[in-house]
């Protein structure tokens, strides 16, 4: 069984400063409204930014999971851009933080510019997360040679295993008692 931290909070539309920063579908300040659904509902709700010549990031406070087992932990989103200035493509980063520090990071240079595109990345080492209820997520469009393209994201959450690891194990009162009735 899955646990999933989803966007519960808004902490910073322009982690960057170098620009617009990010804004919901409707200019609108609550980014994680627009990616927390359980199944990306695409143009109708999503965070977008426009490339003005610096990187764009926002920080998303996530949900509170429990501490998994130590594999089966996965950063996804769905996201669409495009390369209006000709100039090359702008790219999406992603950084879980637990509180400031960064514990893991993808960096996509190949989102699609046709269609929105459902991504998963495979967090190796999740042994340095010790507070799993102070999970951030930062979302970053990295520049391009251009200016004027766009970042837009429809859903973007953290994937993990039960705090038991996943295990699909009866329990020992239950496999007694079944064993006691086929008695």
């Amino acid at each position: 069984m899955a646990q999933y931290a989803r966007p519960d909070a808004t902490l910073d539309t322009d982690t960057e400063s170098s620009g617009n920063g990010w804004t919901d579908q409707g200019s609108g300040a609550n980014l994680h409204l627009a990616i927390d659904e359980t199944s990306a509902d695409d143009g109708t709700t999503y965070i977008t930014t426009t490339d003005e010549g610096g990187d764009e990031g926002c920080l998303i406070r996530l949900s509170d999971v429990s501490a998994p087992g130590s594999t089966g932990t996965y950063i996804k989103y769905k996201a669409t851009t495009e390369d209006q200035s000709w100039g090359g493509q702008p790219g999406l980063k992603l950084e879980l933080l637990q509180g400031t520090t960064v514990k893991a990071t993808t960096t996509n240079s190949s989102v699609s510019t046709s269609a929105w595109t459902a991504y998963s990345y495979t967090i190796s080492d999740v042994s340095g997360i010790s507070d799993w209820t102070d999970l951030r997520l930062r979302i970053t469009m990295t520049t391009s040679a251009g200016m004027s393209d766009y970042m837009r994201v429809t859903q973007a959450y953290l994937e993990t295993q039960d705090a038991s690891g996943g295990s699909t194990a009866t329990p020992t009162a239950l496999n007694t008692y079944q064993q006691m009735r086929n008695n």
